[in-house]
């Protein structure tokens, strides 16, 4: 884990206007380079690239993650497939 992201949690919606959220600096690996996938709704999407995480709260598509200054929309979060139940792919727009 080599690069440096920052992660805006979203912590639900009051009156239907957007709660403050929860910002949590953390390492993951990035790996760059457009690609499809599916996302929450079942589209196919193009993303950007892929944040690998082990974070200690797992992220949601309503979170935003932050890398050099650039925001960037979570299209589809695939669960690791090493057993630790923490990893996540976080496929970004």
């Amino acid at each position: 884990m080599q690069d440096d992201i920052t992660v805006l949690y979203n912590e639900g919606y009051t009156r239907g206007e957007p709660d403050p959220t929860t910002d949590v600096e953390m390492k993951c690996y990035l790996k760059w380079g457009h690609h499809t996938v599916e996302n929450i709704a079942g589209e196919k999407v193009i993303a950007k690239g892929i944040a690998y995480i082990m974070a200690d709260r797992l992220l949601t598509n309503d979170d935003v993650v932050e890398h050099e200054s650039v925001r960037y929309v979570i299209v589809a979060i695939i669960p690791g497939k090493d057993f630790s139940e923490n990893h996540q792919e976080i496929h970004l727009r």
